[in-house]
């Protein structure tokens, strides 16, 4: 029998053992990176190899006040200035974001314009600019998927990287995180903060942690098994969904440092908050199995209306969100598709988000999807609080012909040819020669 050699330092070593290195090589490096570079998102807290196991990785990007970096980069001369993002003309502006300068005079998100200015008299107002942002959080996803594609969006100038695997490609996740704060200094002039962790909590703990305690451009690493040592001595405020009621309850109960919350048994803190105690107890100890999610790309047709005033009349939401219900219908009766899924989302006036969604049967007249989307509107309005903008949203979209197949339509003719006429008169008229109301 003949053996191949191949000579390599001037050392002669089988073929075979060459092809057992490679195999080799290809187990421990290859396959870690395919893998993170799958995407699949599916919850796990170690990836296991042939012969290795790793260690999940995450990693949370923070740019913190993203709105006015992005506006400080168009305009340097704004750097080193109070700056705050809020509509100046509405009576009841609200503050977005603010610069550091502006909050060590005192401005804070969600604070009426006017207090602000008392506060801080020579603050610098920007109105909003929601399509620059857009823009700019898109170049930020764009740079960030060089070093994983398991990317899942915050909110503007916010992300989770699952770099599990990728450190194989890129070194260790710190090395990675530091990395991918100089490119985006580099070629965005944004400075991040990054949090580096074992889970989505911990790291986005690490990021908010580190905003506090040092500059824009700092990195906080927790090593796995240091979560709840890490966690431990900080204020109850730094967990995910501790907003004010839950901490003054908490208060009540003197517990004010997450080691203290971590003491109590999880049936007694769900006998305080219900469902919600659970939650706290597994945050307490930095128990967070939730995947990092790259959005899923479904089609969909979506209208927006943004308020000139901001609101909270129900009857005057209704109507806007049913004569978006109108243009969106429209456009499903054009392309000759039906809806299953309903969506309504609202932005307040201190620019928190809320939203809501159901299912119903396959249509596409507005006047069957009323009743569903007023229900849906009912219940993404949860807050007492004024309206700024609301997003309508209809998805589960499929072709007529497949439809009607699956959901034999019961079909009312005025109907469809009351639709029929009111779509030649919004062509021939504009969306605003007739709109949807109550009679008195």
């Amino acid at each position: 029998m003949k053996l191949l050699f191949i000579r390599a330092g001037g050392t002669r070593r089988p073929i075979s053992m060459w092809c057992g290195m490679a195999l080799q090589g290809f187990i421990f490096l290859i396959i870690p990176g395919l893998a993170a570079w799958a995407g699949t998102g599916r919850p796990f807290g170690a990836l296991t190899l042939i012969g290795k196991t790793m260690s999940r990785t995450i990693l949370h990007i923070d740019i913190n006040d993203f709105p006015v970096a992005v506006e400080r980069v168009l305009e340097p001369r704004l750097r080193q200035r109070p700056v705050a993002v809020a509509i100046e003309t509405s009576s009841r502006a609200l503050i977005a974001a603010r610069s550091r300068e502006a909050a060590a005079n005192g401005v804070q998100r969600g604070m009426p314009l006017h207090q602000a200015l008392k506060y801080c008299p020579d603050l610098t107002v920007l109105p909003p600019n929601e399509d620059l942002y857009r823009r700019a959080t898109t170049a930020l996803l764009q740079l960030l998927g060089r070093f994983t594609p398991v990317i899942e969006p915050l909110r503007f100038g916010h992300a989770y990287l699952d770099l599990t695997g990728s450190c194989r490609l890129f070194g260790s996740a710190v090395d990675a995180a530091a990395r991918a704060q100089r490119e985006i200094r580099n070629r965005l002039r944004l400075d991040a903060v990054a949090g580096v962790a074992s889970n989505k909590l911990v790291s986005k703990v690490a990021s908010d942690v580190i905003i506090v305690a040092s500059p824009q451009t700092a990195l906080c690493d927790v090593n796995h098994g240091e979560e709840q040592r890490f966690l431990a001595p900080l204020q109850v405020g730094y967990l995910p969904g501790v907003q004010k009621t839950i901490r003054s309850q908490l208060t009540e109960l003197n517990v004010h440092r997450i080691q203290e919350l971590a003491g109590i048994k999880s049936e007694h803190l769900q006998m305080v908050f219900g469902r919600f105690g659970l939650l706290l107890f597994q945050r307490a100890r930095g128990i967070d199995d939730r995947p990092v999610q790259p959005p899923r790309r479904s089609p969909e047709i979506v209208e927006t209306a943004e308020l000139a005033d901001d609101c909270n009349d129900f009857d005057h939401l209704r109507r806007l969100t049913f004569a978006l219900l109108a243009r969106a219908t429209r456009r499903l009766r054009r392309d000759q598709l039906f809806t299953q899924r309903v969506t309504v989302e609202i932005r307040y006036a201190d620019y928190r988000d809320a939203s809501a969604h159901s299912r119903t049967a396959a249509a596409q007249n507005d006047a069957e999807l009323r009743a569903s989307t007023e229900a849906t509107l009912q219940n993404a309005l949860a807050r007492r609080v004024r309206v700024r903008k609301i997003t309508l949203r209809l998805g589960g979209l499929g072709p007529a012909s497949s439809q009607l197949g699956l959901f034999p339509a019961q079909e009312n003719p005025k109907t469809e040819a009351l639709t029929r006429a009111l779509d030649r008169i919004r062509d021939r008229f504009g969306d605003a020669a007739i709109r949807f109301g109550y009679a008195a």
